[in-house]
């Protein structure tokens, strides 16, 4: 007669008669009852499953040993409320962005426990969060005039072509990263972008999928031929187009560190009090910006930039500059005509009822 196992026990079969032990297999928990730290210690491994990036992975373990577990580990999954929820997001420490990695990282515990029937409906759905002001990706770009101290200030070698390949393509970092030779259509002009170069759970640098699991092609400009042309001399079809010092892929604090970019970067542009400084990510702003000045259509521009969504595309966008500009010019008219030039002496203000307003 075998004894039931205790929740939260790994539910590991009897060896086999003249058998070795049976393989252990995940924890068996009771569906009523389980708490979130349980059930967290259990599917872990399901909940940070292969549809969630590395990276996001490691956020949401942070964010589990910081906020959500001390929150709620003790807590049953069947009695968590989304008001509980908001209570919890209003309290964690951090800023936005810190604490919306929290909230994520719990509703993917609840999105795992909803299908395997620990809970009823996930709380996370529904959530008031806070409205703030998005922010502007345009201020973070740089001009033409700080482009040139940025080719003033990069020192020559492998780590100066990377840095202008990220602003000549606007890929990111882990994408510049993983390039390959023949990524590289010479004849047409384009780099094919599929695949990138991320922080592994464990460390390291792993290699996979782009930030939008699609693959896509970006404009290879002049500029930057002669640059790609002398970082492939030499080299085979699979080798990486900028390798790290050790041959593999470069991270980003590898190339923070090779050029000294902590201590360039304040030469190039700086910011308000309470902003990041200048960061690498910057120069995929600045390309967007470029791609809207050189003329191209936002559809082209999030093909090219590989944004999940038009709006996002949009946010780079000239059009409240320009609209801004055209209303400048256009109520300077009006009020020239309405009011009258002030030439010498001074005339009556009109009143709003001589405006017709």
């Amino acid at each position: 007669m075998s004894s039931k196992p205790q929740r939260g026990s790994v539910g590991a079969g009897v060896a086999a008669a003249g058998g070795g032990p049976a393989t252990a297999g995940p924890a068996r928990l009771d569906r009523a009852g389980t708490t979130v730290g349980e059930f967290w210690d259990t599917y872990r491994n399901l909940i940070l499953g292969e549809r969630i990036a590395e990276l996001t992975a490691r956020n949401y373990d942070s964010a589990w040993r910081l906020r959500v577990g001390p929150t709620f580990a003790e807590r049953e999954l069947q009695d968590v409320t989304v008001l509980d929820v908001e209570l919890a997001f209003a309290s964690w420490s951090g800023g936005f962005s810190i604490r919306i990695d929290a909230l994520s990282a719990l509703s993917a515990i609840y999105r795992v426990a909803v299908k395997g029937g620990f809970a009823k409906s996930n709380p996370c759905v529904g959530v008031d969060k806070p409205r703030i002001q998005a922010p502007d990706p345009t201020s973070r770009a740089l001009n033409l005039e700080q482009i040139e101290i940025l080719l003033a200030e990069l020192p020559q070698g492998p780590y100066r072509r990377f840095v202008l390949a990220m602003l000549y393509t606007g890929c990111r970092v882990g994408e510049i990263a993983g390039l390959r030779v023949s990524d590289i259509d010479w004849e047409a002009r384009t780099v094919s972008i599929v695949r990138t170069a991320s922080p592994g759970r464990h460390g390291g640098q792993r290699v996979g999928p782009t930030k939008g699991r699609r693959g896509r092609a970006v404009p290879l400009a002049e500029p930057l031929v002669p640059i790609l042309r002398e970082a492939v001399a030499g080299k085979g079809p699979h080798d990486l187009v900028f390798p790290g010092p050790r041959g593999g892929t470069l991270s980003s604090k590898n190339l923070s560190r090779g050029i000294g970019w902590p201590r360039i970067r304040e030469r190039i542009k700086t910011f308000a009090p309470g902003e990041p400084p200048l960061h690498w990510h910057d120069l995929r702003h600045t390309a967007a910006v470029m791609l809207f000045r050189a003329g191209l259509a936002a559809p082209d521009v999030q093909a090219i930039l590989g944004h999940s969504s038009l709006a996002v595309t949009q946010m780079y966008a000239d059009t409240r500059d320009d609209a801004a500009k055209r209303g400048a010019a256009a109520l300077s008219a009006y009020f020239a005509q309405s009011l009258g030039q002030l030439e010498g002496g001074e005339r009556a203000a009109k009143t709003a009822s001589d405006l017709d307003i």
